[in-house]
């Protein structure tokens, strides 16, 4: 019967041990959980464009009077590190063409020139929009020109065109080198 109590009371204190190691310690929480903050802040809208480039006549030949020139402005090139979800608006607007030294005359852009941006591509990686084209004819109703617009955008966006020039020299035009200047921006939707 010693046997049998000292096996019996064995494992009743292996049993107690065991439950001691399973039972876990009731924990004791604060009184007053602390909350962490992430604050992400909204960077700039801008655009940027490539360089400089020529109009020329067709295939390549230099500008003659009575003739359309054409070009090509790549790299336009809208930012959005707002981080928001507000639309952009991209605007273009064209001077007339002036003579150097000793010509007086200008080519007008006013009604006759033409800019046609390209669809737009968005860089990847980045947040979202839905861009849309717009084609401008200068000079018809004065200042700059809507030639892509976002809409549906989500977080930091990055959108690429490039745009297809086109200006008719009048049949009057006297010789000389003649230059414009082409301005982009970018406002709030």
């Amino acid at each position: 019967m010693r046997k049998s109590s000292f096996a019996a009371l064995a494992l009743i204190g292996s049993v107690a041990l065991v439950g001691a190691a399973v039972t876990p310690a009731m924990a004791d929480d604060e009184p007053t959980p602390k909350t962490a903050t992430i604050e992400i802040v909204g960077g700039a809208l801008s655009i940027t464009s490539g360089s400089s480039f020529a109009l020329l006549g067709t295939a390549g030949a230099a500008a003659a009077p009575g003739t359309t020139v054409s070009g090509i402005a790549a790299g336009i090139t809208v930012t959005d590190d707002r981080a928001g979800t507000t639309g952009w608006t991209s605007s273009v607007s064209m001077a007339d063409f002036t003579a150097g030294t000793g010509v007086a005359t200008e080519i007008s852009v006013e009604g006759a020139g033409f800019y046609t941006p390209g669809t737009a591509t968005q860089t990847a990686n980045l947040g979202t929009s839905s861009v849309a084209v717009g084609t401008v004819q200068f000079g018809t109703t004065g200042g700059a020109f809507v030639q892509q617009t976002a809409t549906n955008v989500s977080g930091n966006n990055e959108s690429t065109w490039s745009a297809d020039l086109s200006v008719p020299i009048p049949a009057n035009t006297l010789a000389g080198t003649y230059t414009s200047t082409i301005t982009h921006s970018v406002t709030t939707a």
